[in-house]
């Protein structure tokens, strides 16, 4: 399976810790968004820590846990 990693640099500028997660989670939407197509429509995006996300499909089990999850959460 192949697998991808896309960096995104800042330098010479002081970021707050607010603003670092603020361009990470960007930069994930805009690389989310850029694979919007070519990912089937399983396929999510997960913060792994700040800074790091992951984007894909989760496994069978835990594809089912995070449906129940979300059924749970609206009242289903």
């Amino acid at each position: 399976m192949a697998t991808h990693q896309f960096r995104f640099a800042v330098s010479d500028v002081e970021l707050s810790p607010e603003q670092i997660e603020r361009i990470g989670q960007a930069v994930a939407q805009a690389g989310a968004l850029a694979l919007a197509d070519m990912t089937p429509e399983r396929a999510i995006s997960v913060q792994v820590k700040p800074g790091i996300w992951w984007r894909g499909i989760p496994a069978p089990d835990l594809h089912k846990q995070l449906e129940a999850f979300a059924a749970k959460q609206i009242g289903r």
